[in-house]
């Protein structure tokens, strides 16, 4: 093989696996944002939770209601949302371009207005890439029934 068929076909194989490495690493990023974003709503950082939830963000609820940032990251200031302890299972990264769905399930044992409460939900977030950040735009809750 000649030097210019071995540099086309180096550059060709090249090509065809940063992608794929580049979508692994983006997938590490959003994974470690989840966790930073889980800690952060434990610890009620608020600095971090502003920073991770895009101004445009909004919150589709287990229940039906759907709030948006300014409705939502109050209520961890506030304590009138307190979440205790957060446990997930299955999270699955997806990276389209500038934009990661995460799913999974979570079991959270929180305080809501004063009221104990064990969630397990299903949930999808929309994390996008904006400028050389990546911020959470929107969440959708599921409620899961309770195991028996």
């Amino acid at each position: 093989m000649n030097k210019a068929a071995l540099s086309g076909l180096i550059l060709m194989v090249l090509s065809a696996v940063m992608p794929v490495a580049a979508i692994a690493d983006t997938a590490d990023d959003i994974e470690r944002l989840e966790q930073r974003r889980i800690q952060a709503i434990l610890d009620v950082d608020m600095p971090t939770l502003y920073a991770i939830y895009a101004d445009d963000f909004f919150y589709n609820l287990a229940a039906g209601n759907s709030l948006t940032r300014a409705e939502y990251l109050p209520m961890y200031e506030s304590g009138s949302l307190k979440v205790n302890k957060s446990t997930g299972e299955g999270r699955k990264v997806r990276i389209y371009g500038d934009t990661a769905i995460v799913t999974g399930i979570v079991h959270v044992d929180a305080t809501i207005k004063g009221e104990n409460k064990n969630l397990h939900l299903r949930y999808l977030n929309v994390w996008v890439k904006r400028g050389n950040d990546w911020v959470l735009v929107a969440r959708q809750a599921t409620n899961l029934p309770m195991k028996n």
